[in-house]
């Protein structure tokens, strides 16, 4: 029923900047995100690899050594990792792109656990993994199983994280204007869904040879009664405009110390992809794990307070707030593998797709997207490639 296609992949215009709702990236390494869209097209800005790390009182940069290898060596005087930890680093990223993480379907170690198996020392879980992955999975008890942790470390390692210069949103605008005109409408919410046929809140019935639920698992539940929906993840980002950025790199901060505010990391997107901002202007977007009970007031304040120990009192002060995005559904919780179990087809004509039937990523859905379709034709004994059939 939204006045746009994407769902939770949205982005905001206030005063001219560019807000993504929630902290969003787009790994270009993303294997379905490679096949199903033109990366090119998106003008993709990177992040600089690695992050700096709020730990002791001041920033502390972590590099990544595959890329630049003088400052990876300078990482290991950071403070935040031992060079015990680099040869863990080393492992562990071996062990990531060679997929020695075992059967995905049958191995239920989670991350953090797996984190300190491999003998990770108590600092470098405490001030970058459980930051940098809890950010990723807004979970910083990493609960995450161990071969999806691993799937995203080989895909950080040999992708980028980015930012499309016109915003997330432009993801779904992509494929949408692939589609036939007229094949996509908006703004119409859906009452019921049945084999064969849709029925809109103004009890217009739509009818088809087949439906495909392509929502989240919260909408997907009341629809198709019987279908489980998962536990959420939630997040809330601040926005702020500001003079100028407090970083010199386009890098992630992260929160290296969890127990001095609410706010887990904070980028600045302009830095990244300078569209996100107007001319002579910076955008701020800081990210909480989970949705604060307190009001936007508080919650800035709250921050501002945090974040003038990270840049400076005086850089602080000069931020003004544009938008707090609360997202109490972000990410549908990830604690065991997909399995075959998570079919998507829901009866004769009837399917369903979505990142809570995959992983819960950018990936996931697309990869749930495809599967659907490609099991709808096969049910019609069509193959993908073959001319287009009604």
């Amino acid at each position: 029923a939204g006045a746009q296609v994407g769902g939770r992949v949205a982005t905001d215009e206030v005063d001219g900047f560019l807000l993504d709702r929630g902290f969003q990236v787009l790994l270009d390494s993303y294997p379905e995100a490679q096949r199903a869209l033109d990366l090119a097209a998106l003008e993709l800005q990177p992040f600089a690899a690695g992050a700096l790390v709020q730990l002791g009182g001041r920033l502390r940069r972590i590099a990544d050594p595959w890329r630049a290898p003088l400052a990876g060596v300078r990482s290991l005087v950071s403070g935040v990792f031992s060079p015990a930890d680099a040869w863990r680093m080393i492992r562990l990223r071996h062990d990531a792109l060679t997929h020695r993480a075992g059967d995905p379907a049958t191995d239920t170690q989670s991350a953090a656990r797996s984190l300190a198996e491999r003998g990770f020392s108590e600092r470098a879980v405490e001030a970058f993994f459980r930051p940098f992955f809890g950010g990723v999975f807004l979970d910083t008890q990493l609960a995450a199983p161990r071969p999806w942790f691993e799937f995203l470390f080989g895909m950080f390692a040999t992708g980028r994280a980015t930012l499309p210069a016109r915003g997330m949103r432009t993801l779904p605008a992509q494929l949408a204007a692939a589609l036939p005109p007229g094949s996509v409408r908006t703004g119409a919410r859906v009452r019921s869904v049945h084999l064969g046929s849709v029925v809109l809140d103004g009890g217009e019935t739509l009818r088809a040879r087949a439906v495909i639920v392509a929502t989240d698992a919260r909408h997907l539940a009341v629809l198709v009664p019987g279908t489980r929906a998962p536990q959420w993840a939630s997040c809330a980002t601040l926005h702020w405009a500001a003079p100028s950025s407090p970083l010199e790199e386009p890098l992630l901060v992260l929160n290296g110390e969890s127990r001095t505010g609410p706010v887990n990391h904070v980028c600045v997107p302009s830095d990244v992809a300078p569209s996100y901002a107007p001319a002579g202007q910076s955008l701020i977007s800081a990210t909480t794990i989970g949705v604060p009970a307190v009001d936007d007031a508080v919650l800035d304040q709250e921050a501002r307070r945090q974040l003038a120990r990270w840049f400076g009192d005086a850089a602080v002060r000069s931020w003004r707030l544009l938008k707090v995005s609360r997202v109490t559904h972000t990410l549908p919780r990830m604690t065991s593998w997909p399995t075959a179990a998570a079919s998507v087809r829901l009866g004769d004509g009837l399917y369903a797709c979505g990142d809570h039937l995959e992983t819960p990523s950018i990936n996931g859905a697309l990869r749930s997207g495809r599967r659907a379709a490609e099991t709808l034709l096969a049910d019609w004994g069509v193959r993908p490639g073959d001319a287009a059939v009604a």
